[in-house]
Parts: structure tokens; C-alpha cells; sequence
């Protein structure tokens, strides 16, 4: 089966710090086009209210707290 691929080009201002910030992360992933991708999905997400919870981390277990009844 074929592939249709289009192509959108990003660019950078380099002497713009916000910018070159931007880019040299974007640099630094192995994936670049995929961490793009991921980004636009999460806005996505975002306006459509499907944003995931992220959840906090625990700060105190108590001892008596057991998994074991759960699995």
C-alpha cells in the first residue's frame, strides 16, 4: 500500500533566545517529526477536553497499607 505523506516545515528565528531554545530541544530528539506529532495531539486533546490526568505523587504510604489484596 502507498504512502501519501505531506510535508509542513517548521522554522526558527535562532537569534530570537525563545526561539533557538525551542530549536535546540527540538534538535536533541531522536524523533524529531514524531515529538511534533505528539505535541499537536496533546493540543488536540487539549480543546477537545481529553486532556489526561496526571496524577500526584504520593508523599506518605502508611505500613499497614498492603497491595496484595488487590492483584
Amino acid at each position: 500500500m502507498a504512502k501519501e505523506i505531506k510535508i509542513v516545515q517548521v522554522a526558527f528565528n535562532i537569534l530570537d533566545p525563545d526561539q533557538r531554545e525551542f530549536y535546540e530541544y527540538v534538535q536533541r530528539r531522536p524523533n524529531q517529526s514524531g515529538f511534533i506529532k505528539r505535541l499537536i495531539q496533546r493540543d488536540i486533546d487539549q480543546l477537545r477536553g481529553e486532556v489526561p490526568v496526571i496524577q500526584e505523587p504520593i508523599e506518605h504510604v502508611s505500613a499497614d497499607f498492603d497491595l496484595m489484596g488487590f492483584v
